[in-house]
């Protein structure tokens, strides 16, 4: 039975089942002498959230009294009663953004968006012409059956791309029929129920958490709820399907689906939350940026905890800008040039860096910023620029002189950008000043990083031999201190050395670890596509490869405005003039065109992966050879299907099937294959 409408189980459970009154008895004497009756009885009560502890006080007296009783509940929480088995019932079942309708029909998102649509269309079908926008709807609904259910509703009036396009108002879009239960008619109203259920504290936690609109931690949450451990609220949102709990990584991280988001973010606006919960980000972030302000370089765990809170760095940088709060809107922008995510490169913007040195603030701050504006324009070849925010750190920190680790930053900074731009025999002494400052305190990271760039200078200098034994150092306090990721940049300069001293596999070997290193951080392993390509030719195993990795990496380059060292950028320049020089023509653009084409992840797990066999052609069918061809033109499977007037699905198997042949494991082998092919 359902209880969404009752206010009472008792009563509601003694009218269900049956019950005859028994004189002078209680109502639930009279219920457990009807189930007494049956052999095997099951009593199914449905939509029990509003009347939690009035059904589990009914239930434990029933299974009490009746050994035979077994009881089926339905509800956004568990009773928590003795014995009970919770069975979770989570979102539906979703296919990847690119998936065929093959692929998409066998997910049950994406099943139940059709079964509705042909409900109310008997002439709808999920095709090819549509399947991208049916998936589309599907995963931004989150696999919500009740959202899927109203969305395809919408189909009798609006394509699938049409509903795509309105989900931004989902909450007026998705309605039901006048007969649905007045819960489920719309989902504003399907959310609402339980968000009036919560307490008000929970409430209060739903519309906060709503504002920040990125996935966040414990931490995170504490600090926006205004408590000091918001574990018992999140738990509670939890069971009660108004937060999902993701574990990775030995880590838990909490997030609303969008459309319980959205309600609650209007929820949030007409109680004023808004700028409650920006204060209260810009106090958590200014808490985690503050302790590291005075080190050479952030602890890892800071930096990692930042990188997992990426998204809510904006929202502190806005709000400190909007109140004029200068001097925490500097740490806001020190901690987003702290920071990287998987797509986009670490850093702060270079207009943002300016903008903030331009406002007033502690002198510790403007140091901090100037060194971090001196590091964003060396990383794009910018050395007077460099040179000149160096400067003004330094002097900072002259005048101060109680800061070793941001005096030495400073220094390894203006080092670079003298060797570049003035004396190198002065960059020299100002490396080894700062390497003087960082002996005293046990930082090793400090410490690695420091020879790293010293090295570097020394190797792009002529001195190769000088530069190994500080990268040897290196290297070592780097493996010591346990962070593979932040082994990526010593590995490069590892591999460089290599390079110079024409030990090409020992560099290919250093390269490809740097990749495997890297991970964390991809946008940072263009140089290690680059140096892995210079090992390749030196070593003569793989000229096409390398020049699809050179040029691959060149995009990257292009994309973030980041310059090479003139001394690197003359062994990419050499490379590019070697392979001209071995491959012919046809092969060449093939190369380059499939370089140009491959995403940074793409790349790396093509650097990554073993070299594509080049005579093996005979096992692949004419047809398959010409899908390969169309691959390695650029075109999608939805493309190519339409050129050759077969389904992206058919399309999908000839690739897999052509790549399984050939022991290929990607798309972009399998592009390199067929350019092979045709030169």
């Amino acid at each position: 039975m359902a209880l969404a409408p009752v206010s009472g189980a008792v009563q509601a459970i003694h009218h269900a089942v049956g019950a005859h009154p028994l004189p002078h008895r209680p109502v639930l004497d009279a219920v457990v002498a009807e189930v007494e009756r049956h052999r095997r009885p099951l009593l199914v009560l449905d939509n029990c959230e509003h009347l939690l502890a009035d059904v589990a006080g009914v239930v434990s007296e029933l299974l009490a009294r009746c050994p035979r009783l077994r009881v089926l509940v339905t509800s956004r929480e568990p009773l928590r009663l003795a014995g009970e088995q919770v069975f979770a019932v989570g979102e539906l079942t979703l296919p990847a953004a690119d998936a065929d309708v093959a692929e998409a029909l066998r997910h049950d998102a994406v099943a139940l968006f059709r079964d509705r649509a042909v409900s109310v269309d008997r002439s709808f079908e999920v095709d090819a012409a549509n399947v991208a926008d049916v998936v589309a709807v599907c995963r931004s609904l989150d696999g919500m059956p009740l959202a899927i259910e109203l969305a395809a509703r919408r189909t009798t009036v609006l394509s699938p791309a049409d509903v795509l396009a309105r989900l931004g108002d989902r909450l007026a879009l998705l309605t039901g029929p006048r007969a649905a239960d007045d819960r489920h008619r719309t989902l504003r109203t399907a959310i609402g129920w339980s968000y009036d259920l919560l307490s008000e504290e929970e409430q209060a936690a739903s519309r906060r958490l709503a504002v920040l609109g990125v996935p966040f931690d414990l931490g995170v949450a504490s600090a926006v709820c205004g408590v000091p451990d918001a574990l018992e609220l999140l738990s509670g949102l939890e069971q009660k399907s108004l937060l999902v709990a993701e574990r990775a990584g030995g880590r838990t991280t909490f997030r609303q689906l969008e459309s319980i988001r959205l309600y609650c973010h209007e929820r949030a606006i007409a109680h004023g939350d808004l700028s409650l919960v920006a204060d209260r980000v810009v106090e958590w972030v200014c808490s985690v940026v503050e302790p590291e302000i005075s080190s050479f370089f952030p602890s890892p765990p800071v930096v990692l905890r930042l990188d997992r809170n990426v998204g809510l760095l904006d929202l502190a940088v806005a709000r400190t800008a909007a109140t004029g709060d200068w001097s925490r809107h500097a740490l806001a922008i020190v901690a987003t040039a702290w920071t990287s995510t998987p797509r986009g490169p670490r850093g702060a913007p270079t207009e943002l860096l300016h903008q903030a040195l331009s406002r007033p603030m502690p002198q510790t701050y403007r140091s901090v910023l100037a060194v971090l504006a001196a590091m964003h324009h060396r990383t794009r070849g910018g050395w007077h620029a460099t040179r000149r925010f160096a400067e003004e750190s330094l002097a900072i920190e002259r005048a101060d002189g109680r800061r070793p680790g941001t005096t030495a930053r400073a220094l390894e900074v203006l080092a670079s950008a003298e060797a570049h731009t003035g004396d190198p025999e002065l960059a020299y002494r100002l490396f080894d000043e700062a390497a003087a400052l960082l002996r005293e305190p046990d930082d090793k990271l400090a410490r690695a990083i420091l020879l790293n760039s010293y090295g570097w200078t020394l190797l792009q200098h002529g001195f190769a031999d000088r530069a190994a034994p500080l990268v040897r150092e290196a290297l070592t306090l780097t493996r010591l201190i346990g962070l593979p990721h932040m082994l990526n940049p010593v590995l490069h300069t590892a591999g460089a050395i290599a390079l110079a001293r024409k030990s090409f596999p020992e560099a290919v070997e250093l390269f490809r670890e740097g990749l495997q290193a890297g991970s964390e951080h991809p946008v940072d392993q263009y140089y290690d596509l680059e140096g892995l390509a210079l090992g390749l030719l030196g070593v003569g195993s793989d000229d096409e490869r390398a020049l699809s990795l050179l040029t691959s990496a060149a995009v990257v380059r292009t994309r973030y405005d980041f310059r090479a060292e003139p001394y690197w950028q003359a062994l990419l320049d050499d490379a590019r003039a070697v392979c001209r020089e071995r491959i012919s023509a046809a092969r060449l653009r093939a190369a380059e065109s499939t370089g140009e084409r491959m995403s940074l992840a793409q790349a790396i797990s093509y650097a990554l992966t073993a070299q594509p066999p080049a005579d093996s052609d005979g096992v692949v069918s004419a047809r398959e050879r010409h899908v390969a061809t169309l691959v390695a033109e650029g075109l999608t499977n939805r493309q190519i299907g339409q050129r050759l007037g077969i389904s992206p699905h058919t399309v999908a198997r000839h690739v897999t099937h052509a790549r399984s042949k050939l022991g290929l494991r990607s798309r972009a082998q399998l592009a390199v294959w067929a350019g092979r092919q045709t030169s």
